[in-house]
């Protein structure tokens, strides 16, 4: 199995299977809310928080937040025979909210033997979290994105699967 990514926007962004080892789809809602309870003294009050209680709640929220987490190699082009995605990932995580730019689209396919047999697309997506870590040793370094939906477009994000053999 492997992953690509594509990125539009000004300059696009592009990974194939041989650059991501990891993804994971993310789909998050705020459970519970707030009550009062006895500490462990068993005599002071105190206040406790259901909503950091994960499966505390006793029905779905409608603030969900939608969003993937890719983990991947950098392979480093000398010469620039090859552009490097990752530099311009790091401008885009980079950009403040209140720049257009700042949000882009985001197509993460799912590859098994050659065919792609799941697509999300996220419209609007923003980076969260980008890092790089560089070891000199091996020659290699490796990224991690955290992408998230905008809460207010999500249902305009897609998930397809069951594609046809080509």
């Amino acid at each position: 199995m492997g992953f690509r990514l594509t990125v539009d926007g000004d300059s696009k962004i592009e990974f194939k299977e041989d650059a991501l080892t990891q993804v994971q789809f993310l789909s998050n809602t705020p459970s519970g809310g707030k009550a009062f309870g006895k500490g462990r003294d068993g005599l002071s009050i105190q206040n406790i928080d259901y909503a950091a209680a994960p499966g505390s709640g006793n029905a779905r929220a409608t603030d969900i937040g939608l969003g993937v987490k890719i983990w991947g190699r950098i392979n480093f082009s000398l010469g620039a025979e090859v552009e490097d995605s990752t530099v311009t990932m790091a401008n885009w995580a980079l950009q403040p909210s209140d720049v257009a730019t700042a949000y882009r689209k985001a197509v993460i396919q799912v590859v098994a033997s050659g065919q792609v047999v799941r697509e999300y697309t996220i419209p609007n997506a923003f980076i969260v979290e980008y890092s790089e870590n560089l070891d000199d040793e091996e020659g290699v370094g490796h990224f991690y994105l955290h992408l998230r939906q905008k809460k207010d477009l999500n249902p305009k994000v897609e998930l397809k699967g069951g594609f046809e053999l080509s």
